[in-house]
């Protein structure tokens, strides 16, 4: 008996094609595109913290402006014995506080600080933590330091929303996952490593690259005096962490990321018929 051959239906599994020149070329273009992308939209999100923090300051110390008697600013507030008003902006403040520090973690997980600095990435990564104690300690400061013209109904009042907000919006602002480029160097260390890649890295004055041959061509119009020498992890400490196309495969590297992103949003497509 003859041997049965599989049906060429709907149902039979597809063969994958090997994607084309062409189509890594255009993965590789959109996969820049959105890295540009990512940067404005970080460069928004930092922008809108600050804004957000700025109003957080002014609903703490909006002083009166000319004859408006505008229901903002909490120390003004409590100096005029309006408790409600003044509990009110210590509220308003420690939210506008929070809704900052999400803008500013959401930036720092799309591009974390290239700093290897432990202080540096602890700042950068919880200053939303330090804006809320730079925005409701004054007012603590200036309750000690003015007590005696504050009514005492008042001040323990304010006392214990403003240490219960602050808690609140410290809590609210904290990144307990912070994200850091160590997490970049080390793949980038384990990789070279994998390579047996044991030889003096290569980088510029003014560069973003790590290049593993002198004589790369990328670096033949480089005056020798603004070259730097040493290992992979002195470049990367150096913030070039980006692999040169020509002597440290980072074309391949960005062939093979266009690869798996063009298979994945083919993969992701419904199947034709």
């Amino acid at each position: 008996m003859a041997e049965k051959k599989p049906a060429a239906n709907g149902n039979a599994p597809a063969e994958k094609k090997k994607p084309t020149s062409a189509a890594l070329q255009a993965a590789i273009a959109q996969l820049e595109e959105e890295e540009t992308g990512k940067k404005k939209n970080t460069a928004l999100l930092r922008v809108g913290a600050l804004v957000l923090w700025l109003l957080a300051a002014a609903a703490m110390y909006l002083p009166q402006i000319g004859q408006l008697n505008l229901p903002f600013g909490a120390v003004r507030m409590i100096f005029l014995n309006a408790l409600t008003e003044a509990i009110v902006d210590i509220v308003v403040a420690g939210v506008l506080v929070v809704l900052a520090a999400q803008l500013w973690k959401k930036a720092n997980h799309i591009h974390p600080t290239k700093s290897h600095s432990p202080v540096l990435q602890f700042i950068w990564n919880q200053l939303g933590v330090l804006m809320a104690g730079v925005i409701f300690a004054p007012l603590a400061i200036i309750m000690i330091t003015k007590s005696d013209k504050i009514d005492e109904r008042m001040k323990k009042i304010v006392s214990v929303v403003l240490a219960v907000v602050f808690l609140a919006a410290a809590a609210g602002s904290a990144d307990y996952h912070p994200v850091n480029s160590q997490d970049e160097v080390d793949a980038i260390l384990e990789q070279a490593d994998e390579n047996g890649y044991t030889g003096d890295a290569y980088w510029t004055k003014y560069g973003h690259s790590y290049h593993f041959s002198l004589e790369c061509q990328a670096l033949r119009n480089s005056r020798r005096e603004n070259i730097y020498s040493g290992t992979l992890q002195e470049a990367l400490d150096a913030n070039r962490t980006d692999p040169c196309d020509f002597c440290a495969d980072g074309a391949l590297q960005k062939q093979a990321d266009a690869a798996d992103a063009l298979t994945e949003t083919v993969e992701a497509l419904p199947n034709a018929g």
